[in-house]
């Protein structure tokens, strides 16, 4: 018998064939070809066997030693926060210059509404950050998003554009430049969130790109599209914050495990408990959806039940854990 027939015959006897190539086995060779019957039992007692504990360790420990979980080996590398919020912060620049004087009066937002005053929201937004990132202590508690700028969008807002973008823009690079400058390893406050540098930075990168989002539609240009570096960035970040959404939510799920197969270049596979400082087990459920659209979905720009994700396993799990996927989303 040939390399080739062991090789078939061994994935016969495990049942690993296609339709038609277990047929074509079968009639060369049998359901169970008799010269084989020692080795298709063998095959059979390992798939039936579970592996010992100690083994299965050492395998993981090689495979985490050679590549962290998540994206594969060749696949896209994420950009760094800073990088990412900073060519956010230009495209989106690009954008609002790209608008006619009449498009600034585009309604654009439900709770913001023209253009004009997602901008000026967005000026109260920065300069709320900077007391924030300098640790002002005279800052005010202020959870709401919308509200914590309604001053500023009646104060800013009837500004001539091109003021508008200038105001917005500075503030923009002033924010970048206080994220950046002193330890990284400090803390900040956005509204009722306690992020890290590298938090905040992604947190405001999903907040300006859901904003370019708003700006396309109403403007009917197309849906802006990140790079590929940016997207495994946020995607990379979100599954790591699918425990602590769901605290937040409080919806967690303890001692559950979901598995998300994200697709696209910027894709990757990520197991995530259901409750935050448990140890991930089994999946008991696994999402399958593009890593685009599940950004999408964090950042309330897209309803989960329009994802068309491909669900295996607790259906009802699956709907728990996208309804509080964009529990950090800020409007």
């Amino acid at each position: 018998m040939t390399s080739h027939d062991e090789e078939v015959a061994a994935l016969l006897a495990v049942d690993a064939l296609e339709a038609d190539e277990q047929a074509d086995a079968e009639l060369r060779m049998g359901t169970f070809p008799t010269q084989l019957r020692a080795t298709a039992a063998a095959l059979a007692e390992g798939a039936a066997t579970a592996a010992p504990d100690a083994l299965r360790q050492q395998t993981l420990r090689r495979a985490l030693s050679r590549r962290r979980p998540g994206r594969a080996a060749d696949g896209v590398i994420a950009c760094s926060p800073r990088n990412a919020f900073a060519r956010t912060t230009e495209e989106f620049a690009e954008l609002l210059s790209s608008l006619r004087p009449d498009e600034w009066n585009a309604q654009a937002h439900e709770e913001h509404g023209r253009v004009r005053d997602l901008v000026a929201h967005l000026i109260g937004i920065d300069q709320l950050s900077l007391r924030w990132l300098r640790d002002d202590v005279d800052v005010p508690d202020l959870p709401d998003h919308v509200a914590a700028t309604r001053r500023t969008v009646a104060e800013v807002g009837p500004s001539d554009p091109t003021e508008l973008l200038r105001r917005w823009r500075e503030g923009a690079i002033a924010v970048r430049d206080a994220a950046v400058a002193g330890p990284q390893d400090r803390v900040v406050t956005f509204h009722d969130l306690t992020l890290t540098i590298d938090g905040y930075l992604v947190t405001r990168t999903f907040e300006l790109w859901a904003h370019a989002m708003d700006i396309a539609l109403a403007t009917g240009r197309p849906m802006p599209m990140l790079d590929d570096e940016r997207m495994a960035l946020m995607s990379e970040q979100l599954m790591g914050v699918v425990p602590l959404a769901l605290a937040y939510r409080r919806t967690t799920v303890p001692g559950r495990t979901a598995r998300f197969v994200l697709t696209g270049p910027a894709g990757g596979s990520y197991t995530v408990p259901l409750a935050p400082g448990e140890a991930v087990g089994e999946p008991d459920v696994v999402v399958i959806a593009a890593a685009f659209d599940l950004c999408r979905v964090a950042a309330r720009r897209l309803d989960p039940d329009a994802l068309g994700a491909t669900i295996e396993g607790d259906g009802q799990l699956a709907e728990v854990v996208l309804a509080g996927i964009d529990a950090f989303a800020r409007d």
